[in-house]
């Protein structure tokens, strides 16, 4: 994984819940670093509307859909 990538959460947990990030949910990763395993991942919405968070959420919880 890498930044810009698209992922896609893979898990439910409360940790995430917790911000309004379920699972199926997409997003995109933030920022270049992996940190302690974790990548900050943008979760927005379509159109014009706010984004729902930007979380760190653990690799093992996320699938890449697209990178670039």
């Amino acid at each position: 994984m890498k930044e810009y990538d698209r992922v896609r959460l893979i898990v439910e947990k409360e940790k995430y819940v917790k911000y309004g990030v379920h699972k199926g949910m997409d997003g995109w990763i933030c920022d270049p670093r992996n940190i302690d395993g974790c990548w900050l991942v943008c979760f927005d919405q379509d159109g014009p509307l706010p984004n729902i968070a930007d979380i760190a959420v653990k690799e093992e919880d996320l699938e890449v859909m697209m990178g670039i």
